[in-house]
């Protein structure tokens, strides 16, 4: 595993967090939808046609989106698990460092090491993640 892996780590959580909150709303919009079309007369116009049309275009969103998401997650749970696997100091460091976005004097400061002995530590958690 790379460091790059690890930075796109954040983002990664970050992209997912957005494609839940967009699934919620499309969730949400095609309720509503349904239920006009439900509502609406029996008989056959442009309005029910187009309310269907909207309903199809918002599912096919919803399956990008889930296909994305599944994507995503075997990523994410990919890395998470390579960083579980390290001992908890130096699990620690690369949370506070890609996950929480700590500068390293932050991560000094909360792991209680010199800025010398954090970017050590940081080296070995890299070479035992490769």
């Amino acid at each position: 595993m790379t460091k790059k892996e690890l930075h796109e780590l954040f983002w990664m959580k970050k992209n997912i967090k957005r494609m839940e909150e967009k699934l919620i709303e499309l969730e949400a919009k095609a309720a509503q939808i349904t239920s006009k079309i439900s509502k609406e007369p029996k008989e056959h116009d442009n309005t029910v046609d187009k309310l269907s049309e909207t309903v199809a275009e918002i599912v096919d969103l919803q399956n990008e989106i889930n296909d994305q998401l599944k994507k995503y997650y075997e990523r994410v749970k990919y890395i998470e698990r390579s960083i579980e696997a390290l001992p908890p100091r130096e699990a620690l460091l690369i949370r506070l460092r890609y996950l929480d976005q700590l500068r390293w004097e932050e991560i000094c400061v909360e792991m209680h090491y010199s800025w010398r002995q954090i970017h050590y530590i940081h080296a070995e958690a890299l070479k035992m993640l490769a």
